[in-house]
């Protein structure tokens, strides 16, 4: 089981996204891995994602006390309890497309290109 912990310093491109959670309130929400909880609540169930381990599908399960951060390994949909209410803060990192880094590669190469041949700048 993951243990919760003091929360690191949050990626400058995560994205803030509140969650508020009134008295016994139950949610599901779809987060990416690396993704941080923060809570904002006397206490906070929250059941990540289903993965295999060998043969068997295992849900984790962490509590959360006030102040206390939760770092998601993986994908997908999480469930949250909130059983005498509270605040949810998800810090959401934007994900780059598969494709970004050859775009830059590409954007590179073509500026070169251009470097090399100036009558060929259009």
């Amino acid at each position: 089981m993951p243990i919760p912990s003091h929360p690191p310093v949050p990626d400058p491109h995560a994205t803030a996204r509140r969650l508020p959670l009134g008295r016994g309130e139950h949610r599901q929400l779809w987060l990416p891995a690396g993704s941080q909880l923060l809570c904002h609540a006397p206490l906070l169930r929250v059941t990540e994602a289903a993965q295999w381990q060998v043969d068997r599908l295992v849900s984790r399960q962490s509590r959360l006390a006030d102040g206390e951060c939760l770092l998601l390994q993986h994908d997908g949909w999480v469930g949250v309890l909130a059983p005498q209410g509270g605040e949810l803060l998800c810090l959401v990192n934007r994900r780059q497309r598969w494709h970004a880094p050859l775009l830059t590669l590409w954007r590179r190469l073509g500026g070169w290109r251009h470097a090399l041949n100036p009558s060929r700048a259009r």
